[in-house]
């Protein structure tokens, strides 16, 4: 289970949707959460600076600081209000993928909420971009909270109550299974195993049709490895169903079938791939992430971490104050 969840938050009110989720799993867990706002150094500041000297850009970036840290006080209180878990706020400065990623290891963070939009321009890069660099660079499981509703009246399930897995066939689709099934079990959730079938030769390609006699094998395969894996996950109490859907563009597929069979939340293991290799081999978590509209549980599995040079936790900018909650 879960027992510190991190929610960064960036004051532009679009959190509200993960904070909302990560409340409803803290309280059903016992897990503490750890709300986290970085204030990006640097450029930002250095724009309020006078000609006469850094006096103005020191004193508008204090100014920042206490503003910042006051709307976490208010966040939190107003999350107190709502929910009786344990409740911290942190503020910090630096890089702010860098600052979350080192933060969430050094706490012990076992998940990771975050709202995204798929939002463009600035808006984007205060979370989209801030979530890939999460999913890239971190093991810990992220999970992606994107509200049904619009802008003016986002609003969020009470709970996921079909989840999702695509699986391939390989031990990396795989790992995500523990996180999924804790999550269930939390949420009360169905879990729905998919399989997508690739046509391979010219005349897959060209009739897609599973009753044709060319797909028996390859469905017959699909079944029985979806077979398996269901019957392990049954013994622990979930429910569990599988199905299969065939189609060239993986991503696609994944997102029109949890859309139409009424999927609240896609979870799949990613390689968290990036620059030149990310462009080259593209990933199927990345695809879906920018094109469905369903939240998403996201992990990076240590295997494939431990495969890659990963970030130095040294010298990580961490300029900023600790903020812990004063009980109410």
């Amino acid at each position: 289970m879960y027992k510190m969840i991190m929610v960064p938050t960036d004051g532009s009110g679009f959190d509200r949707e993960a904070i909302r989720v990560a409340l409803r799993i803290a309280e059903r867990t016992e897990a503490k959460i750890r709300l986290v706002r970085v204030l990006a150094t640097g450029a930002i500041f250095d724009m309020t600076a006078t000609t006469g000297g850094t006096a103005g850009s020191s004193e508008a970036v204090q100014s920042g600081r206490d503003a910042a840290l006051s709307e976490l006080y208010a966040l939190a209180a107003e999350c107190r209000a709502m929910s009786k878990a344990d409740i911290t706020v942190d503020l910090h400065g630096g890089p702010i993928g860098d600052v979350l990623q080192g933060y969430a290891r050094r706490h012990d963070v076992d998940l990771i909420v975050i709202s995204t939009h798929g939002r463009s321009g600035i808006s984007r890069l205060s979370l989209g971009s801030v979530t890939d660099s999460l999913i890239r660079h971190t093991t810990i499981p992220v999970l992606v909270v994107k509200p049904a509703a619009s802008y003016l009246n986002p609003q969020i399930n009470k709970a996921f109550k079909r989840i999702v897995v695509p699986l391939d066939g390989s031990t990396l689709a795989e790992q995500i299974l523990p996180r999924v099934m804790a999550l269930a079990k939390i949420e009360e959730a169905e879990i729905t195993l998919l399989n997508v079938l690739i046509p391979h030769s010219y005349s897959q390609k060209e009739m897609v049709d599973p009753n044709l006699p060319w797909w028996d094998k390859d469905i017959s395969l699909a079944q029985a490895y979806l077979f398996r894996v269901a019957s392990k996950l049954r013994r622990s109490g979930v429910t569990v169903t599988t199905d299969i859907v065939i189609g060239e563009n993986v991503a696609g597929a994944i997102g029109d079938f949890a859309g139409r069979e009424g999927g609240d939340l896609i979870a799949i293991a990613t390689h968290g791939r990036g620059g030149l290799a990310r462009l080259i081999r593209g990933s199927v978590a990345d695809a879906v992430m920018h094109s469905s509209k369903l939240s998403m549980l996201v992990l990076k599995p240590d295997e494939v971490a431990a495969m890659e040079t990963s970030p130095a936790e040294e010298g990580v900018s961490e300029e900023g104050v600790r903020a812990d909650l004063i009980p109410a």
